[in-house]
């Protein structure tokens, strides 16, 4: 399943979950409502980008059915914490209710992330880079070699050790302040570690826009295969997939303005 970017609210007068997305992933949130069969969704303007949020307030059935989704299933520390919060708030509002006996047990575990199942291609649907340039090189004729990375970033370090380790990465988890809040990342640069993540998503596919950037990327990829193996590149191929790849992230910025 793909995730995007979940929130549990809570306050005095009400709970609520909400999914978010850029409007160019507009299509990913009206597949979840259709598939759960409620909720609201509402266009929202943000720091000159326009978010599709997907809303789930007040009603107790739906929200019961939120809960079915997450609990005892997320593999991330911080989002563990946060929707235990929101469980106990959830149980007091319940028990108001007298409905507590619709309400599951608590399951307080997280779970461990894998190359075997769906997961991981909605996290790196919602949070993972591709990226590509070229890069100086004096081996080569021509001075350049392509230069490519894909970079996973999370608000806490868990959830990277846990990528780190499903792939067998020797990268270092990187860490910086970005917008107020602690930024983690790891930039995956390793031929056979990409080529990890290249036999995996081609057994779980991207489902957003990002798959339009992740082919070009995967295109590249065989192209810095083959200069592993003999030592040349078509030139011409790697100019021509860079500009594909450059206008893709142009056009995602341009979709972010609307």
């Amino acid at each position: 399943m793909w995730r995007p970017r979940e929130y549990f609210f809570f306050n005095r007068r009400f709970l609520r979950f909400d999914l978010n997305v850029n409007i160019k992933n507009v299509n990913i949130i009206y597949y979840i409502r259709k598939n759960l069969g409620f909720g609201n969704i509402r266009f929202l303007k943000f720091l000159n980008t326009v978010i599709v949020e997907f809303s789930v307030q007040d009603n107790i059935y739906d929200l019961l059915s939120i809960v079915n989704i997450f609990n005892g299933n997320l593999r991330c520390t911080i989002k563990e914490q946060h929707f235990k919060l929101w469980y106990n708030k959830l149980e007091v509002k319940f028990k108001k209710l007298n409905l507590l006996n619709l309400l599951p047990k608590y399951e307080n575990n997280i779970k461990n992330i894998n190359l075997h199942n769906s997961w991981l291609s909605g996290y790196i649907d919602s949070r993972a880079l591709f990226y590509a340039r070229w890069h100086k090189s004096k081996k080569l004729k021509e001075g350049k070699i392509i230069y490519l990375s894909c970079i996973f970033w999370h608000l806490n370090d868990d959830l990277l050790l846990k990528i780190k380790e499903v792939i067998h990465s020797t990268s270092k988890i990187e860490y910086k302040i970005k917008g107020n809040l602690p930024l983690y990342k790891i930039v995956i640069e390793s031929f056979n570690e990409k080529n990890k993540i290249i036999i995996y998503l081609n057994n779980y596919s991207l489902k957003t826009i990002k798959k339009k950037k992740y082919k070009c990327w995967k295109n590249l990829l065989k192209q810095e295969e083959k200069y592993l193996k003999t030592g040349k590149q078509d030139i011409e191929e790697v100019q021509k997939l860079l500009i594909k790849f450059i206008h893709l992230i142009k056009k995602d910025e341009e979709l972010k303005k609307l």
